[in-house]
């Protein structure tokens, strides 16, 4: 499989079958929009067609859940942090869940303190980072040579870039915090003060702890390149003395009608209220109208078209396998693998649109086999469909699972052999209504 290096902007192929992926995860202080969920769902597809290709994976998302936001919003509803990070954390949990995505390893900040501590204070030993009279802990950006490569900027380009804190503790405009001495908010003990750590030394501290010195890939949402990923990948190179990942994946924003999604514009899009009008499988659909790391854009009009365009899909399945039950058509047993176009359109840096344009394809040609009454060619082209749907986590049973579905076509095939087609007609429009078929 080749992958876009957004390090290096070449695409290099994934070779060993046994690899790890980081997907940084959310800060729990608020409801997910749609953007949070692009990355989960890109991650979650290129977990699935990975193992289906049998590769042996680890797969990491971690949850951010101590953090100056959760600290602020605590106040705000005046709650503990603990009852902001749980409650929204749970929330997270259930919309990942909704969204089919697959297990992984989600480690929380509040369950790893005394890792990360260990984790700075490794950096502390050999130099990496400086402790304060202050009693804060800070990276020292100029202990490591490539810093900045990851965002190809140069230090002067980031450091005028950068907003100057005023009485400042840190010797150099970009070192960051990996401990902060407070004692607002969530704290704990460690050897330099009373504090929490710095976001940037989670994800770095559990990609140690659960992989090693590396991962083979590594990314998120493209806003979290610089910083976020630039601080890590100094800090494992600061005690490593290597890249923190192999390839590095950055998913593009979504905007909203043409406008980024910011707070002050008011157009965040919850995945919550999604989730109310639309199908899972039809914000999965909607993110596979264009390469990931593009900019997508979200409008009602876009996702409802996506939402039809994945029905349409249903129902070209749908039919053949109603066709099935009406003509006493026994299922098959099949073990088909997914179709080598597919795969390929996979294997190309996850080429989503190319690969739903193989989906279309192949159920465009399904109605000539259920029409032809080629039953078994029929099944076997079924089949690979839903294997394929599998992979993009689209959740698909046919008339043959669903039972309450069965039972209808049942009662339609005993109404035709009745000739009863009064009643053969209700059902039929029962099953039109129910968008099972279409007209």
């Amino acid at each position: 499989m080749k992958i876009y290096d957004s390090l290096t902007n070449k695409t290099f192929d994934l070779i060993n079958k046994k690899l790890s992926i980081y997907n940084c995860g959310p800060t729990v202080y608020n409801d997910v929009h749609i953007g949070n969920i692009r990355p989960l769902i890109t991650f979650d597809v290129l977990v699935r067609f990975l193992k289906n290709q049998k590769f042996d994976i680890t797969y990491i998302h971690n949850i951010t859940d101590i953090d100056d936001k959760i600290i602020n919003k605590a106040k705000e509803e005046k709650k503990t942090e603990m009852e902001i990070s749980s409650f929204y954390t749970n929330h997270y949990l259930e919309i990942v869940k909704q969204l089919n995505a697959l297990p992984m390893l989600m480690p929380k900040v509040s369950e790893n303190i005394n890792g990360i501590i260990e984790y700075i204070n490794k950096l502390v030993q050999n130099n990496g980072a400086y402790v304060t009279n202050e009693g804060n802990v800070y990276f020292d950006v100029n202990k490591v040579s490539n810093y900045g490569t990851l965002s190809h900027q140069n230090i002067n380009q980031l450091i005028e870039g950068s907003r100057k804190e005023l009485a400042s503790d840190k010797k150099f405009p970009l070192d960051f915090a990996l401990w902060k001495k407070t004692e607002t908010g969530l704290n704990w003990k460690s050897p330099w003060s009373i504090g929490r750590p710095g976001w940037h030394t989670e994800c770095a501290y559990f990609i140690s702890k659960l992989v090693g010195d590396h991962v083979t890939i590594h990314g998120g949402g493209i806003d979290l390149k610089f910083p976020h990923h630039e601080n890590e990948n100094a800090q494992n190179n600061a005690i490593f003395h290597r890249n923190i990942a192999d390839l590095w994946m950055h998913v593009g924003h979504i905007n909203v009608n043409n406008e980024k999604m910011a707070k002050s514009l008011g157009n965040f899009v919850l995945v919550k209220d999604l989730l109310i009008k639309y199908t899972p499988n039809d914000l999965r659909w909607f993110m596979y109208q264009t390469k990931y790391e593009n900019p997508l854009n979200y409008s009602e009009d876009l996702i409802n078209q996506s939402s039809n365009d994945l029905l349409k899909l249903f129902q070209q399945l749908n039919q053949g396998y109603v066709q099935m039950i009406l003509n006493d058509v026994a299922p098959l047993n099949n073990k088909n693998n997914i179709d080598e176009k597919f795969v390929q359109s996979l294997d190309d840096d996850l080429n989503f649109p190319e690969a739903v344009a193989v989906l279309w394809k192949q159920a465009k040609g399904l109605t000539h086999l259920y029409r032809s009454k080629k039953w078994n060619e029929f099944q076997n082209e079924a089949d690979v469909i839903k294997k394929e749907l599998n992979i993009f986590g689209i959740v698909y049973k046919s008339p043959l699972e669903d039972s309450n579905i069965h039972s209808l076509v049942i009662e339609y095939k005993k109404a035709l052999n009745e000739k009863n087609y009064i009643v053969s007609d209700k059902y039929r429009q029962q099953l039109i209504d129910m968008k099972v078929i279409n007209g």
